[in-house]
């Protein structure tokens, strides 16, 4: 079913995508240090604590993840230099 609706959602979310891509294009540009971390859907569930994380892609397969997971990732982040720079898909 995913794999009917995703062309037509792609189509929708044409003109979003693209301001997500021109935002990412003006961090790279900026001289800033920078992380981009890029949650699916938010939920309100409680922190869990474990969430999968990629460098550089979304993650297959990840359709949410809680606020507080993702608030919890980026705080870890902020301790990792290797993030510096990186754009991080987050998922359940």
């Amino acid at each position: 079913m995913r794999h009917l609706f995703s062309p037509l959602v792609k189509t929708a979310l044409r003109k979003h995508y693209a301001d997500l891509a021109r935002m990412e294009d003006v961090l790279r540009d900026s001289g800033l240090d920078w992380t981009v971390v890029r949650p699916p859907k938010l939920t309100d569930e409680p922190l869990t604590g474990t969430y999968r994380m990629a460098y550089g892609q979304n993650l297959r397969g990840g359709w949410d993840i809680s606020r507080a997971d993702v608030a919890h990732s980026m705080l870890r982040v902020l301790k990792q230099p290797e993030t510096i720079k990186q754009v991080i898909g987050i998922a359940n």
